[in-house]
């Protein structure tokens, strides 16, 4: 059983989603969520990246997707984040995925891979947008997916302990 994502983790999502939502909406591509995708036809793996992008209709049928998605995210995590930085990347590579994300929340870092201009990643921090590649004219504003972190709420007891420690 796989473990569940963390809060954080699908907060990021569940943000990037709408942006892409909201900049696909009355056009031919479509953003997924945790879709089942079969890389090739003959493929018996299935994937169920955290966000795809379709732009060809024809891959997508009711219960899952055929055939590479232009863009894939993956949000890392401790349990996922090994297979999503080898198995999975080569994999997506390999079908043919123009545009590979991996979001780490921790560093609120974006590392974007566009294949068909190399092999080494431009990476993006909380404040920047990213343009993408597949997708005329549209940006992702990571200042949305990492917002600024609210002030912990911290027991009262706590500090007291503090302030009590020796020197100081």
């Amino acid at each position: 059983m796989q473990a569940q994502p963390s809060i954080n983790h699908i907060d990021i999502s569940l943000e990037l989603g709408t942006q892409f939502r909201t900049y696909l909406r009355g056009k031919r591509c479509r953003v997924l969520q945790e879709a089942a995708v079969y890389l090739r036809k003959t493929d018996q793996s299935i994937f169920a990246p955290d966000l795809i992008v379709v732009c060809d209709p024809s891959k997508i049928k009711k219960n899952y997707v055929v055939g590479a998605p232009d863009l894939i995210v993956e949000i890392l995590s401790k349990s996922t984040g090994k297979i999503d930085k080898t198995l999975k990347f080569q994999r997506y590579r390999q079908a043919g995925v123009r545009e590979y994300w991996l979001v780490d929340p921790s560093h609120q870092l974006v590392d974007v891979y566009l294949w068909e201009q190399g092999s080494d990643p431009q990476t993006f921090g909380c404040e920047d947008k990213i343009k993408v590649s597949v997708l005329d004219d549209c940006e992702i504003d990571l200042s949305l997916v990492f917002p600024e972190p609210e002030d912990p709420e911290i027991d009262p007891a706590t500090i007291e302990r503090f302030d009590n420690q020796e020197g100081i």
